[in-house]
């Protein structure tokens, strides 16, 4: 990692820049500003800025001077510069190069005169705003629109290139400060000075959703609120929101009313967020990069899915940040951040090649908006019109030489609460004004520059990992989520996340709730009230309408479930922000185990008592991520056979989950799960996967079990304690109808045979082999021999080899008598079939 700071691109102290942005080649930097007491905007050579050895001739690329410029935004598909010039969008084209002109200077004070390249203004979008533009925003991919927001609190769409309004957007009641597109293009989001955030649909122009909380009570007191989306387009970051009296800047997942996260730690209000517009592949795990700029002078990086501070930059700055601009070179994969200041300096920041992880490619990019958002979209490219990418005086590639760096403390990143309540986060910070003492990263420190030269400053930062001892990941912070009635429901939108997403929010969080009410049986009330600080659990008899006991939490309860015996209590703990399950017994109210911290936030809490017994439960946690994670308690153990187990991939959009249980039979212990769909889902603890179990559209034959397994086999019990009322029966008429009906009554067995298996039921089993078999000599398939010798071949495998006891064995049999049996059995079957006394000769005489 590379800090610089060059000083011959400074305006001074008197003179300030409002705006600064990297094109997507990443060739050029404008910077718009006050220079020379002129309003103006000044493009540099970026390698010139990257490599202090680069060519001092060939650093400013143009000057345009132009009024009061906000804003400056390079279009994606072409060389285009939109500028926010008082209540107009000026549209400047590259129209020449002059690769023969390099001696101009970088403090050139006119616009006038021989540039490397010439920008000519071509449009001028002043019919929809009425007062200042304060943002602009091309949308990404194709350049289809351009949007500007201005303090007459409106939002003009432009179209482009034909370079007409197409709407304005009326509904904020403030000045709007900020616009961002997400990276399809379907959604505009904006951020105002009323205290809301909108988001916009681009095939209606309608407002889909408006956010107001954490954006209530905050001062006017930014000039810009420049927001930004992921380039998952799973979220986005806005600037200035508060926690109580703290700012933060606020997460929102896509489709969701509420703020999923926050990102603290900065003393004054944030101005800017932006993400780097490329996924990173980071120990398998998808990521994004985010910055931070806020008005104390800070800024601060993250990564997230899972949150996870990176570094901060301290006193970078005189003032606060403005704006800031990410850049990715597809050559050398050097990641560059470049950051501007009302002071009047600008600063960039280069990550070497795979130093925070391998960004995924442009194709790469393409097939995962394409199959996430069932999209078509490019990442675009176009034609190079000043040379090659990033190359110095000489026409080859710009290398960035190894630099001095200063020494910095490296330390766990830790947060903890002031006496005066407010956060205090420690991450890897860079100081950039005194030396620390040494660490275990190798630093050096520079010399001081000369004024020719930039200010540099570079430290070696890890590749971030789950083993990496320099940062620590922070626990996403659950604020306001939303109510839960017993069933979780899935995203509202229509786009299904895939599973590889798995740190994203596909469920709604549960909504903390003044007080809770549980009833238990139409015996008992559970109640909860606030007390000094502290909520009190009250377990009152429904009878008598008296207290049968009490406790007390120091944080307030987020959700209760319960049965005859056990309580299961999840609570916020706001300090931490983390959420926290207690077990109590039911009689008494006594905790049964020490609180255990969750890894997420929740969505849902379930808990189902043992029908064989009832001193046994079974405790499920969902998160919003879509993990599932399930305790089995009694009262003197607790054991965890799932670990966040992934099941959004379970439910479709729309769908809900109606109850999660364990089938507790002779040979093992059944996680089971079912939803609105009809679906009825059991973990394989060998494979560690679902399996469906049954599905209301399966076909469902009439073979008559023997009363042993009605009422002991688990398979039996499942398909009538919850099977038959989810059945289709339309559907299945039509399939008895079918003229396949042989293959569905074959497919039909084979299902409970291997579904016998994942239950580890043996006479289950057993029984529907037979079955199997019996079915397959009388039935007129064409390939039913083929199907009995293989059948038949597979016994024999294990008659006469040694079956193994491990517990991962696929097969409910485990003795050679066991599998002996059933050999004997099917082939007393086969004898009463004439077309299969060839096969029972064979496998009589072996």
């Amino acid at each position: 990692m590379k800090l610089i700071k060059p000083e011959w691109i400074e305006h001074g102290p008197k003179e300030s820049l409002s705006s600064l942005h990297i094109n997507p080649e990443g060739i050029r930097v404008a910077i718009a500003g006050k220079y020379n007491a002129v309003d103006c905007i000044r493009i540099f050579r970026l390698a010139s800025i990257l490599d202090e050895n680069y060519q001092k001739q060939s650093r400013l690329l143009c000057r345009i001077d132009t009024q009061c410029p906000l804003c400056v935004r390079f279009s994606y598909t072409s060389d285009v510069l939109a500028v926010a010039s008082r209540q107009s969008v000026l549209l400047y084209h590259l129209t020449a190069t002059n690769p023969n002109v390099t001696n101009q200077p970088v403090q050139s004070s006119s616009s006038f005169g021989d540039f490397p390249e010439t920008w000519r203004l071509r449009s001028s979008l002043s019919s929809g705003h009425v007062a200042d533009i304060l943002d602009i925003a091309w949308s990404p991919s194709n350049d289809h629109y351009l949007a500007s927001c201005s303090i007459d609190n409106h939002i003009c769409i432009y179209a482009w290139p034909s370079a007409t309004l197409v709407t304005t957007l009326r509904g904020h009641t403030g000045l709007v400060k900020g616009l961002a597109w997400d990276p399809t293009g379907l959604l505009l989001t904006s951020q105002s000075s009323d205290g809301t955030v909108k988001v916009w649909s681009s095939t209606s122009w309608q407002c889909e959703q408006t956010i107001k909380e954490p954006f209530d009570g905050c001062a006017e007191s930014t000039s810009f609120l420049r927001l930004d989306w992921s380039p998952d387009g799973t979220m986005f970051t806005t600037a200035h929101a508060k926690n109580n009296t703290f700012p933060v800047a606020a997460c929102v997942i896509r489709g969701a009313s509420t703020v999923d996260a926050e990102f603290v730690g900065h003393r004054r209000e944030v101005t800017c967020a932006r993400f780097l517009q490329r996924i990173l592949l980071i120990n398998g795990r998808r990521r994004c990069l985010l910055a931070i700029g806020s008005k104390d002078r800070t800024l601060s990086l993250w990564l997230t899915s899972p949150r996870q501070p990176l570094c901060v930059v301290n006193d970078f700055f005189a003032s606060g940040i403005l704006d800031m601009s990410w850049c990715l070179n597809d050559d050398n994969g050097l990641i560059t951040l470049g950051i501007c200041s009302p002071d009047g300096a600008c600063a960039f920041i280069i990550f070497n090649k795979d130093e925070l992880g391998t960004p995924l490619t442009r194709p790469e990019m393409a097939k995962f908006y394409s199959d996430m958002y069932k999209v078509n979209m490019s990442i675009p490219t176009k034609a190079i019109t000043n040379g090659t990418l990033m190359t110095n005086g000489n026409g080859h590639s710009h290398h960035v030489p190894p630099s001095t760096t200063v020494k910095a403390t490296l330390a766990n990143q830790t947060e903890r609460r002031l006496g005066d309540g407010r956060r205090c986060i420690k991450p890897l910070c860079i100081d950039t004004h005194a030396a620390a003492p040494p660490s275990t990263t190798a630093t050096t420190i520079s010399k001081a520059p000369s004024p020719s030269r930039p200010t540099t400053v570079s430290t070696s930062v890890p590749a971030p990992s789950s083993n990496s001892s320099s940062v620590r990941p922070m626990p996403t912070i659950p604020i306001d989520p939303k109510p839960t009635k017993g069933v979780i429901r899935s995203s509202t939108s229509s786009i299904t996340l895939p599973s590889s997403i798995s740190s994203t929010a596909l469920f709604p969080p549960v909504k903390l709730q003044p007080n809770l009410i549980r009833k238990i049986n139409n015996e008992y009330e559970l109640r909860t009230e606030k007390s000094d600080q502290l909520y009190i659990l009250s377990c009152i008899n429904e009878k008598t309408k008296l207290a049968q006991w009490k406790n007390v939490f120091q944080s307030p309860l987020l959700a209760i479930q319960a049965t005859k015996n056990f309580i299961a209590i999840v609570t916020l703990n706001e300090t931490q922000h983390c959420s926290e399950l207690f077990v109590l017994q039911r009689q008494s109210g006594l905790r049964l185990y020490s609180n255990i911290v969750l890894t997420q936030t929740l969505a849902g809490l379930y808990i189902s008592e043992n029908a064989n017994n009832i001193q046994r439960a079974t405790i499920s946690l969902i998160y919003i991520t879509g993990l599932l994670t399930v305790f089995e308690i009694t009262r003197h153990s607790m054991i965890c056979p799932i670990i966040d187990v992934n099941i959004s991939h379970l439910l479709p959009p729309h769908a809900s989950i109606v109850d999660i249980f364990t089938l507790n039979h002779i040979n093992s212990d059944t996680v089971c799960l079912i939803t609105s769909t009809g679906h009825l889902y059991g973990f394989d603890n060998v494979l560690k996967h679902w399996t469906c179990l049954f599905h209301k559209h399966d076909f469902v034959s009439d073979f008559a079990l023997p009363p042993e397994l009605t009422s002991s086999g688990p398979l039996s019990t499942l398909t009538k304690s919850y099977c038959t009322t989810m059945n289709d029966d339309i559907y299945q008429k039509n399939l008895y109808s079918s003229s396949n009906r042989e293959l569905l009554v074959s497919a039909y067995l084979e299902t409970q045979i291997h579904r016998s298996r994942v239950l580890h039921s043996s006479r289950e089993y057993y029984f529907w082999l037979t079955s199997f078999v019996r079915f397959l000599a009388s039935s007129s398939l064409d390939d039913k021999s083929l199907k009995l010798k293989s059948i038949l071949d597979h016994i024999a495998e294990h008659v006469h080899s040694t079956p193994t006891n491990s517990t991962t064995s696929f097969m409910p049999l485990k003795t050679k008598d066991e599998y002996q049996n059933l050999l004997n059995e099917c082939l007393t079957i086969l004898r009463n079939h004439d077309d299969a006394s060839t096969l029972v000769q064979h496998y009589e005489q072996t």
